[in-house]
């Protein structure tokens, strides 16, 4: 009986020992790798994959025809941090190379729709952003021609809105 207690006890060590350290060695090995590459794909990563073209030309009834036809790739809701500067969001998102198509106010809300071209890709992301001026949430719904571009675009949009 002892040999079989020890025997569970060195099973139950195992399994206790092998548990965590599976799980410790993974938070390990993907924190080091994580540490290692946060600069590259997080930070870095984004803007580099979502090479916009600064030449991107649209006029409105081409907008309005791919916005009617393209499905809804993306939907969110953000707190904004623009410190009451919502009239400074086309002037941000430009030097992203973000075009503003239009934008207006209705009552408390200014309403914004954004074009962006990506560079020797021809994809073409659209976005309807909805901006309360005083509690400053934004809502977007984001459409696009490539659902691999669609999420580095809503995050884009959401840094800047940051």
């Amino acid at each position: 009986d002892d040999d079989d207690d020890d025997d569970d006890d060195d099973d139950a060590t195992e399994n206790v020992n092998n548990e965590p350290q599976r799980a410790v060695g993974g938070g390990i090995d993907l924190i080091g790798l994580m540490d290692d590459l946060p600069g590259g794909l997080e930070t870095a990563s984004p803007p580099l994959e979502l090479n916009l073209s600064p030449s991107a030309s649209l006029d409105a009834a081409t907008f309005q025809q791919h916005w009617a036809q393209l499905p809804v790739g993306d939907v969110w809701t953000h707190q904004c941090r623009l410190n009451g500067a919502v009239d400074q969001v086309s002037a941000r998102l430009a030097k992203m190379q973000i075009k503003c198509m239009a934008f207006g106010n209705v009552a408390e809300q200014t309403k914004f729709y954004f074009f962006a071209e990506v560079v020797d890709s021809k994809v073409l992301l659209l976005a309807e952003l909805l901006i309360h001026r005083t509690t400053e949430i934004a809502s977007a719904t984001i459409k696009g021609t490539s659902a691999e571009q669609m999420p580095l675009f809503s995050q884009c949009l959401k840094q800047e809105l940051s």
